[in-house]
C-alpha cells in the first residue's frame, strides 16, 4: 500500500512540475499566452487600404496560421483548402521580416488570370491581438493587413506555399 501511495505521489508531483515550468523564452512565473485564430471556412473578403503603415506586419510575432483558399466556382467564394500553425520563432520572424521588406504595388495596373485564391495569414503575438494578412495567391500579387497593401515577391509566395503544405 506504502508503495502504491509513494508511485502516486511520484507521478502526481511530475506531471505538476510539466504544467508549471516556463516555456522556451518565457520568464519563470509568467505565462504568456499567444492567441492565434482558426481559419474561417471561406475567405475574408480582400481589402485594399489605402494607407501605410511604419511596419506592414509588427514585429515579434510567436507564431502564425496559414489557412489557404481556392476559388470553387464563380457564383461561391473561396472555400478552405489547408491550413496549419508554425510555431518556430526563427521562421515566424524571417516570414515577418519579409512581408516588412516588401514595396508599394505600382498603380494602374490590370490583373489578369486572378483564379481566386489566396492566403490568410494570422500572426500571433503574446498578450497582444493577432493581426491578419490577405496574400493574393493569382492575378496581381499583393499581400494587404487592411491598413496597406504591398505587392508580394515569387520567392514569398512560394515560401507560403511550402508552408501551408508542412
Amino acid at each position: 500500500m506504502k508503495r502504491v501511495l509513494l508511485a502516486v505521489s511520484v507521478v502526481a508531483l511530475a506531471v505538476g512540475y510539466a504544467y508549471t515550468r516556463p516555456v522556451a523564452g518565457q520568464a519563470a512565473g509568467l505565462k504568456e499566452v499567444v492567441r492565434v485564430p482558426k481559419c474561417p471556412s471561406h475567405a475574408p473578403t480582400f481589402t485594399p487600404g489605402g494607407g501605410t503603415s511604419r511596419h506592414f506586419v509588427r514585429p515579434r510575432a510567436s507564431a502564425v496560421r496559414l489557412c489557404r483558399y481556392y476559388k470553387v466556382d464563380w457564383t461561391d467564394s473561396e472555400a478552405l483548402w489547408r491550413h496549419r500553425l508554425v510555431t518556430g520563432g526563427k521562421v515566424v520572424s524571417n516570414l515577418t521580416h519579409s512581408f516588412n521588406r516588401l514595396k508599394e504595388p505600382p498603380r494602374g495596373i490590370f490583373c489578369i488570370k486572378d483564379n481566386g485564391s489566396e492566403m490568410v495569414l494570422w500572426f500571433g503575438y503574446a498578450g497582444a491581438k493577432p493581426e491578419r494578412v490577405v496574400v493574393k495567391l493569382s492575378g496581381c500579387r499583393f499581400a494587404s493587413n487592411g491598413k496597406a497593401v504591398r505587392s508580394t515577391t515569387a520567392h514569398l509566395h512560394k515560401r507560403l506555399l511550402a508552408l501551408s503544405r508542412g
